[in-house]
């Protein structure tokens, strides 16, 4: 009986570390996602930008998210078992440095560039290696990896206007996750993503990962219209000033915490993840109804929480189900989906803008509930991969 309770034991700490240093990973990376479009309006200060041009900023970024999206796996492939890691934060340290220290617009956007490259190429293996460690508790901990991430992406702003308040240097809030990076990459297990994994010969993703793959990208722009727009949507809608349009909209990024909090506490962990998706599409359509109808500032704060709680689940829990699906062929699987999201990022919220100059933000809004039925229709025809079948079959264990 001893045996039998030590070897449990030994195998959970044995994933342990593998799972809390790519938790860690992607904590500082959502930090400095949120913290480099925060930090655009001090860059268009300091090197005298146009708005344009400071916008540039968040498409060198997004292009490349995109560029590790399309070639991330196949550099690993050529790479020592977690050299990929190795990479990302190389392309992340010296994409934060190109940043705090640009003296022209070109410096600063090969920086953004550069971070976008090592953000992706972080992604794709942290978030292969959280399904391989976490085996059946795949959904709930990417949930959870993707709460804390949230958190700190939360905290980026605010480290941002103490470091520019306090100390009159914003640059040092973003030059802070250079020390953990370093210190994760030093600790980190070696054998993180196994070199076998790695060099397999490369298998095709099956059809029920391609169609997770169409909701992921629906997903993520569903989230980064709500991210862009959702502010301007609400000083239209409501009178409200810019200040306080802005403060509503982060009850967005408050929705999409809790709802991923909620999630990773178990909420979607006993359910089917068809029901958590479809469900957190449903919310996206309610609280975009709500800032879409409403001109009562409390109905749209109601409705941009909604729209975040909504979100929450779509990223993380569509991953897991996709990665499952494929499990020979995880790394590109991650690798496609990063790819995934860097198309959204770049394409949804400017699509929403040139349909928003043509009939109005208000009149292109409902675009949102569009994309959320699309999303639905998607899952309700998705086929069900082999492993999701047999994992619903599975007997649920007493804790």
């Amino acid at each position: 009986m001893a045996a039998q309770r030590t070897a449990p034991a030994s195998a959970a700490s044995s994933r342990l570390r593998p799972t809390w240093v790519s938790v860690a990973y992607l904590t500082v990376w959502g930090y400095i996602l949120y913290g480099i479009g925060n930090a655009t309006p001090y860059l268009r200060t300091d090197l005298r930008l146009t708005d344009f041009e400071a916008g540039l900023h968040a498409s060198a970024l997004a292009i490349g998210v995109v560029s590790a999206g399309a070639t991330a796996d196949a550099i690993a492939r050529r790479l020592p078992s977690g050299g990929l890691l190795d990479v990302a934060v190389a392309s992340l340290v010296s994409g934060i440095a190109f940043v705090v220290l640009a003296p022209v617009l070109p410096i600063s956007l090969l920086g953004a560039f550069l971070i976008g490259v090592g953000g992706g190429a972080l992604g794709t293996q942290a978030n292969v290696q959280l399904i391989r460690s976490s085996g059946d508790d795949s959904r709930r901990v990417m949930a959870e990896a993707a709460a804390v991430s949230m958190l700190a992406a939360g905290a980026a702003p605010l480290a941002l206007g103490l470091a520019a308040s306090g100390l009159h240097a914003w640059r040092v809030a973003m030059i802070v996750p250079v020390v953990p990076f370093l210190v994760l990459t030093a600790i980190r297990p070696r054998d993180s993503v196994r070199t076998e994994a790695v060099r397999m010969r490369r298998a095709s993703l099956p059809g029920p990962y391609w169609f997770m793959w169409l909701l992921l990208v629906l997903g993520v722009s569903i989230e980064f219209s709500f991210v862009f727009w959702g502010s301007t949507m609400v000083g239209r809608q409501t009178g409200v000033s810019d200040a306080d349009s802005s403060l509503l909209a982060s009850l967005f990024v408050a929705g999409m915490f809790a709802g991923r909090a909620a999630i990773g506490r178990g909420l979607g962990g006993q359910r089917s993840p068809r029901l958590v998706l479809s469900t957190g599409l449903l919310v996206v359509v309610v609280g975009a109804s709500l800032v879409w109808a409403s001109s009562a500032p409390a109905l749209s704060a109601l409705g941009l929480f909604l729209g975040g709680a909504g979100t929450a689940g779509l990223w993380p829990v569509g991953l897991a189900v996709a990665l499952r699906s494929a499990p020979k062929a995880q790394l590109e699987g991650s690798a496609r989906a990063t790819f995934a999201s860097g198309v959204a990022v770049f394409a949804a919220p400017s699509a929403l803008g040139l349909l928003a100059d043509e009939v109005g933000v208000v009149s292109a809004w409902p675009i949102i509930g569009v994309l959320a039925a699309a999303a639905l229709v998607v899952l309700a025809v998705a086929p069900r991969s082999r492993e999701e079948t047999s994992g619903e079959r599975r007997p649920t264990q007493p804790s």
